[in-house]
């Protein structure tokens, strides 16, 4: 069966794509592009926090909308070039239409949002402000360029059941106490626990412990409710720290066994070498006679 040759093209797309995986290579060229990629997220939000000041000489705001400009400029390139190279990647073979497959990953979709706004304000004259949001998606690209964000990713994907059973906990018991607080103060204060729904917001606040005091109960079976809710919001709200302390230490101490085993690897891998030819004549061993 004859050897199939890479096109040109085809190398340089393979190398491309090697060069825009996040920490494919902890020197180089490759970490060049993603030192650069982070420094451009980190100013270009920088620069947006700077635009919400009021009364900003005009020079300083025309600076911060070139810099809006020219990182939405950088970010497309981005995309086009994450799209052209995403054959490459290993489960491309997976799909029939890998560049259309492209465009439903979680980072890609997270590159679209946080350039969409400028295009749809650009195309459609429209004054979307509400849509600048959409850029804050910026800061989740940062999750691509370093380790502790996506340790944190990580610890949310295995913990995610037990994270959901706390929620459904916490849920459970916030409309139980809203109802109870709706019937205890409902009567002596309509205006503010009239309904259900105006109960939950006084849940909530003292569940977390907030205690903001613009909604307190008068009556003395209110009160009582209200102390023994604020004593169970401090064990529950400690339920889901206590997940996520349990899942950070389980993937550090995963991250440590790995890094261990690429150690050891390595080490082997340079003995191998050492032993692979004679120190004496320099033939391999082999080869070597004596």
């Amino acid at each position: 069966m004859p050897l199939q040759v890479r096109k040109p093209y085809e190398s340089f797309r393979k190398k491309l794509f090697h060069l825009l995986e996040p920490g494919s290579s902890p020197t180089g060229l490759s970490f060049f592009i993603d030192v650069l990629i982070a420094a451009v997220i980190l100013i270009n939000i920088t620069s947006l926090i700077i635009n919400t000041l009021p009364n900003l000489p005009t020079g300083i705001r025309q600076v911060l909308n070139w810099v809006e400009f020219y990182s939405v400029v950088f970010f497309s390139f981005e995309v086009i070039l994450r799209w052209w190279v995403h054959v490459e990647h290993p489960k491309a073979k997976n799909y029939r239409f890998p560049r259309l497959y492209f465009f439903l990953t979680p980072f890609a979709v997270i590159d679209i949002l946080a350039i969409a706004p400028f295009y749809l304000i650009l195309f459609t004259h429209l004054n979307l402000k509400y849509l600048f949001l959409l850029r804050l998606f910026r800061l989740l690209k940062l999750v691509r360029y370093f380790k502790s964000l996506q340790l944190i990713g990580r610890v949310f994907a295995t913990k995610s059941n037990e994270l959901l059973i706390s929620l459904f906990f916490t849920l459970t018991l916030l409309v139980s106490i809203s109802f109870l607080i709706y019937y205890v103060e409902g009567p002596h204060q309509p205006d503010v626990f009239g309904s259900v729904p105006d109960a939950m917001w006084w849940g909530i606040v003292t569940l977390t412990t907030v205690g903001y005091g613009d909604v307190v109960p008068i009556t003395v079976a209110g009160k009582i409710l209200g102390g023994c809710i604020a004593l169970l919001g401090v064990g529950l709200f400690a339920l889901p720290a206590g997940i996520l302390a349990s899942g950070f230490s389980t993937e550090l101490e995963k991250m440590t066994q790995e890094e261990a085993a690429k150690r050891n690897e390595a080490a082997d891998t340079i003995q191998n070498k050492e032993w692979k030819y004679c120190p004496h004549c320099g033939k391999s061993i082999k080869d070597a006679t004596h």
